[in-house]
């Protein structure tokens, strides 16, 4: 009896794609623009932070992502983001990365063009109070 577990091979998507609050989805994107900062926590260590813009030919997306991989957010790199997280923040829409998420850079892959047009950062998000069921 074989016990050896079978990795799935991802299956990416397109920027359009990525709705609010969606989770576990992979894409290939290139690095519009990156910010780089740093923030000094309360027991001194160092906390990296990048804001960037990435995109496809079908859309661009800001993105905040925290730690080491944000070093591997400079401009004109194509970036596999594997795991990512979708959240809303400031009625906006952002691309971000928990433990479980990993970017790496793909040399491989190419993206000519981004479509400006399509910045799905730019639509305004309202956030909706769900009333509880007392039953």
């Amino acid at each position: 009896m074989d016990n050896s577990i079978k990795k799935r091979t991802p299956k990416f998507i397109t920027v359009e794609r990525i709705k609010p609050g969606q989770h576990g989805y992979n894409v290939y994107l290139k690095v519009e623009s990156a910010n780089h900062s740093e923030v000094k926590r309360p027991d001194g260590s160092i906390l990296k932070i990048c804001e960037a813009s990435l995109g496809d030919t079908t859309g661009i997306v800001d993105a905040r992502i925290v730690g080491d991989f944000s070093a591997l957010l400079q401009k004109g790199n194509v970036v596999a983001v594997r795991n990512g997280r979708s959240e809303v923040f400031k009625e906006k829409q952002r691309l971000e990365i928990d433990r479980w998420g990993k970017i790496t850079i793909e040399s491989d892959q190419k993206i000519d063009t981004i479509k400006n047009s399509n910045n799905l950062s730019a639509i305004l998000y309202e956030t909706k109070l769900i009333p509880k069921n007392d039953s």
